[in-house]
């Protein structure tokens, strides 16, 4: 990622920003732009993630189609997330919870989060994790229904970081929390307002307004155990922020909809 000043914010390149910066598409593009343009784009995030659930839904489509079994299915689909993002969140849910589970000190924790290695307490977490996901997409006796689940979980989830980079304050001096920034008051607005919409639209106002009560109360609570435990937010807790909002959306709709 280039880190320049002279970024130009707009819709189109903030865009372009957040699917850079959101997943590992294979794109040459030198939009000169800073972290601080990460803040801008996060009216973008949940239309990014949009895509990449739709892609995931795409594969459980397909899988389906080819008559591989639902859970099948559903590995394949949580699989072409994984391999979209580079594993960005899952990554960060890891080490969240072996910097949470394994530190005694605030210094501590944020030191475990920065260490390359895997400990037990990600191995455990990520397991629930994925686990909670694949069981939850496969139960979807409808095609269909699944698709939708994974395309308006996957944007939804999305917005949630934008919030969390607002309403919490940087954990450390430096990383992406501190030199991304507070993003835009507008822009965060914008992810909201993309992350409610569509999903009602889809889901209907009684599925939709119940998912997207999950998807918020979820990261708010690995947010308010994220000021305890480290005074704010980093990279890792926002990436947590939006599985765990994910995992919500997901479990929610495979109870309302299946």
């Amino acid at each position: 990622m280039e880190i320049r000043k002279d970024y130009r914010p707009g819709w189109i390149n903030d865009f372009l920003v957040a699917l850079v910066f959101l997943t590992r598409f294979p794109l040459r593009l030198n939009l000169n732009f800073g972290m601080s343009a990460v803040g801008s784009s996060v009216r973008c995030f949940p239309l990014v993630g949009f895509i990449v659930g739709g892609i995931a839904g795409t594969v459980f489509l397909l899988a389906l189609s080819a008559y591989l079994s639902p859970l099948v299915a559903a590995f394949l689909a949580v699989g072409a997330q994984i391999l979209i993002t580079g594993a960005l969140h899952e990554d960060a849910l890891g080490d969240v919870a072996d910097g949470f589970g394994g530190g005694v000190t605030r210094d501590k924790k944020l030191e475990i989060m920065r260490d390359s290695r895997v400990g037990t307490y990600a191995v455990v977490t990520l397991f629930v994790a994925l686990g909670l996901k694949v069981a939850a997409i496969s139960a979807f006796s409808d095609p269909i229904l699944g698709f939708i689940a994974l395309l308006t979980a996957a944007g939804c989830s999305r917005g949630m970081v934008g919030l969390g980079m607002y309403l919490m304050p940087p954990a450390r001096k430096d990383g992406l929390g501190a030199t991304a920034g507070k993003p835009p008051l507008l822009s965060v607005m914008f992810a909201l307002f993309f992350s409610v919409l569509i999903p009602i639209a889809i889901l209907g106002p009684f599925a939709g307004s119940a998912a997207l009560l999950a998807a918020s109360l979820l990261p708010l609570l690995m947010g308010w155990i994220a000021y305890r435990q480290i005074g704010g937010q980093t990279g890792d807790v926002l990436g947590s922020l939006q599985q765990v909002s994910e995992i919500g959306f997901l479990l929610t709709c495979s109870a309302l909809l299946i």
